[in-house]
């Protein structure tokens, strides 16, 4: 978490890492906190050389001679890219006196990615401690939440939670969404009343040590879900239900949203609110995507959309021993809709975990966060008041 700090990595070097950051300077220090400085770097970060960050540009020129290739992750800084640029273009290797002549740059994410995409013990330790104090942020919102309450108030208690349990940051903005606000897929504005009979979705995780939980759970803002609520949510749980059971090694990534659609096309023609036949249904978007415009899953870590494709060779990846994974079903159905029963509209429902792929099956991190309909109207309302 070094500010202004870049890294050269030299396989096959006596001193492979290689770290720039930014110097000690006593006055700066008063205005922003202490800095790590080039003499403590390389004991803090396991750097074998360290330098200031103002010769990054010095020590990239003078090293690139020895490489025929370079990994750069174009596009994420720009003013880095500008600097590896200039000097890629300036440079003209001696190769009498045994100078290496460039010959590509590839991006280092395809590099990167397929690691991140696979937890160590230590990333795994962090997420599993993020996870559930998160989830247990969500149970204590639910406890706070009542009818005539505002949805920042609730926002409020929420992210108190996420900071009392230790985490230093949100992963993304919280979504905090009363009635029909839910059926917008990323309600940003969090200012609106929550009123008794509706329903509040909150999709929200905190930050630990870096690495990101995300938590979506939808509760009734006066405790009690109406009849029809309640089979939207009990078919959205069954649809997640089912995605978690084939989260496995071995199941492609896709299935696990194939899975997830094929139940909620099923349930809601059982509803009547589709019609037709569920097997020409999941293979056109255009017939369900008024319901379900989302896909279920996305890679988690580091970045609450973490790098790594989901696609490789054309083919859907299989899932492995590592990967961690959002599972996250959802249904939404707009107030001004009038091709559903009026007690079906103005609702939205997304519930969502945190999922490990391990040897064994599969590990939910978020399960600190209640989602069986009957512990959620037990709960809510029956914490401290604002």
């Amino acid at each position: 978490s070094e500010q202004e700090a870049a890294a050269i990595f030299m396989p096959g070097s006596p001193e492979p890492y290689r770290l720039f950051v930014m110097p000690r300077h006593a006055e700066m220090e008063m205005w922003e906190g202490k800095r790590i400085g080039v003499e403590r770097a390389k004991a803090n970060f396991g750097a074998d050389l360290a330098f200031p960050i103002e010769e990054f540009e010095t020590e990239f020129r003078r090293n690139l001679s020895q490489a025929s290739s370079l990994y750069h992750n174009l596009g994420s800084f720009p003013e880095q890219d500008d600097v590896i640029f200039r000097v890629l273009k300036e440079h003209k290797p001696n190769t009498r006196r045994g100078e290496k002549k460039f010959e590509r740059l590839i991006q280092a994410r395809d590099l990167i990615a397929p690691m991140r995409r696979v937890k160590d013990s230590a990333e795994l330790e962090v997420l599993r401690a993020s996870g559930r104090n998160s989830g247990i942020a969500h149970r204590r919102a639910m406890e706070f939440t009542r009818p005539g309450q505002y949805e920042y108030q609730v926002e409020a208690e929420l992210e108190f939670w996420f900071r009392h349990g230790g985490a230093q940051d949100l992963a993304y903005s919280s979504i905090v969404a009363g009635g029909n606000n839910a059926t917008v897929l990323h309600y940003k504005t969090n200012r609106d009343l929550l009123k008794d009979g509706e329903l509040l979705l909150v999709d929200a995780g905190g930050e630990l040590d870096l690495y990101a939980s995300d938590i979506t759970r939808t509760w009734p803002v006066g405790g009690k879900f109406t009849p029809a609520q309640a089979k939207l949510y009990d078919l959205v749980l069954k649809s997640q239900k089912e995605a978690i059971k084939i989260t496995k090694v071995g199941t492609k990534f896709h299935d696990v949203h194939a899975r997830t659609l094929e139940v909620l096309v099923e349930g809601l023609l059982s509803l009547g609110l589709l019609k037709g036949k569920a097997e020409e249904i999941v293979k056109d978007r255009a017939k369900y995507v008024g319901f379900y415009p989302h896909n279920t899953s996305h890679w988690l870590g580091l970045d609450v959309h973490d790098c790594g494709d989901y696609y490789e060779n054309g083919a859907s990846v299989p899932l492995v021993a590592g990967n961690y994974l959002t599972i996250e079903p959802g249904l939404y159905i707009g107030a001004d809709r009038t091709d559903v029963p009026e007690e079906f509209r103005g609702i939205g429902i997304r519930i969502e975990d945190d999922v490990l792929v391990t040897e064994a099956g599969n590990e939910i991190f978020t399960a600190e966060a209640p989602k069986e309909r009957e512990e959620i109207e037990s709960i809510v309302g029956t914490g401290r008041r604002a």
